[in-house]
């Protein structure tokens, strides 16, 4: 009886951290799904190039998805350990390595988006769109890798429930922004865009700001470390 009781609290413990952090990981895709929704009405050409530029954004945050499961498994362990100064410096670390990856792939792919575009087939207006879509959205890289490694730090201790509200507050206002710009002003695909960058930006801050509480709270330092930045890029 006992160890029947005792699996059904790891059930429920388990069941209380899977499905905050299932939801938390759909926060790009519904960005994605949300644009799709709302570009759909400018035609098919805009519509065709947002196909176009995100599967190219989501091929590149796919290639960062270890700034939060490097970041999880290291403050995991230092949290359990009791030290939780580290565990926070840890976190200011895997911010550091995501500003810098997010720099570099919002400036690499800027530089390149109309080669990016060409190399994927597309041609004409849809290049175009594609172009001015991609161009923007990278403008919100840094933010989006940002939330990666943020997503990290709070999985590491156990906090599942505040990236699932970031990842429902920022696609909602993403949706509420996109059809204010595009429907209800006229913008085109570069609204859809923007629309994301703001979100994505306003998702990061409020990573920014329970990781510089809990750096605050214990005392750990924002300085960058390259020998523990190197260790995430290993994990």
């Amino acid at each position: 009886m006992v160890a029947r009781s005792h699996f059904r609290s790891d059930d429920r413990e388990l069941f209380r951290l899977a499905v905050p952090a299932l939801g938390a990981l759909v926060a790009e895709p519904l960005y994605v799904l949300a644009d799709t929704a709302v570009v759909g009405h400018l035609g098919t050409a805009p519509l065709a190039g947002l196909g176009v530029a995100s599967g190219f954004l989501m091929f590149g945050y796919g290639l960062c998805v270890f700034l939060a499961y490097g970041t999880t498994a290291t403050v995991a362990r230092l949290s359990g350990a009791g030290e939780h100064r580290w565990a926070a410096d840890q976190a200011v670390q895997g911010l550091w390595l995501a500003l810098v990856l997010g720099v570099v792939l919002a400036a690499a792919g800027i530089a390149l988006a109309d080669r990016i575009v060409t190399l994927v087939g597309a041609e004409g207006d849809v290049a175009h769109q594609a172009g001015i879509y991609l161009r923007i959205s990278l403008l919100g890289a840094p933010a989006m890798l940002i939330m990666l490694a943020g997503v990290g730090y709070l999985r590491g201790l156990k906090d599942t429930m505040r990236p699932l509200q970031v990842a429902v507050g920022t696609a909602v206002l993403n949706l509420v922004v996109e059809l204010v710009l595009i429907v209800g002003l006229g913008y085109g695909i570069g609204a859809s865009a923007a629309a994301t960058v703001v979100a994505q930006w306003l998702g990061a801050a409020c990573y920014l700001a329970w990781v510089g509480r809990a750096v605050r709270r214990n005392h750990a330092s924002l300085v960058p470390r390259a020998r523990s930045i190197r260790r995430l890029l290993v994990v």
